[in-house]
């Protein structure tokens, strides 16, 4: 019997969240995943590769208005991301914003003009965060 770990439910809520959102789900038809990470989409209207990154809760912040959650960029995430935007992928990385209460996690989406931009101020980290009743995210320029 195999053994459910952590990182399977916050992959699956992304997934999820891709093929039942009711402003948008898609269908794909094939979906490749090599790594837990990372996985190929195609579907009728395009192809993308999707890498994951979760974390299980936010930081403590001196502001209660605020959320946010710290994504460390390893260096083998790095190549990976460099060689995927080199071969003109069509990448998209997905940041679980989780908390203690899951079904109030969230998603961001970075599409590949903010990853290379990322990439490209030779960031190591990604810091995400909200203000209270916010809709969008906010990342952090200087890390």
């Amino acid at each position: 019997m195999s053994r459910a770990k952590e990182a399977d439910f916050y992959y699956g809520s992304v997934l999820s969240a891709l093929f039942n959102n009711k402003n948008g789900s898609i269908t794909p038809a094939i979906v490749e995943g090599n790594d837990r990470r990372i996985y190929n989409f195609i579907t009728d209207n395009t192809e993308f590769k999707l890498f994951i990154k979760y974390r299980s809760d936010k930081q403590n912040t001196k502001k209660n208005e605020y959320s946010s959650w710290l994504f460390t960029l390893t260096d083998d995430n790095i190549k990976e991301l460099c060689q995927y935007l080199k071969e003109g992928c069509n990448l998209i990385v997905a940041l679980v914003c989780g908390v203690k209460s899951l079904k109030k996690s969230q998603i961001a989406l970075l599409d590949k003009d903010q990853i290379q931009e990322i990439i490209d101020l030779n960031k190591t980290s990604i810091t995400i965060s909200r203000k209270n009743h916010e809709k969008k995210f906010r990342i952090s320029e200087y890390q």
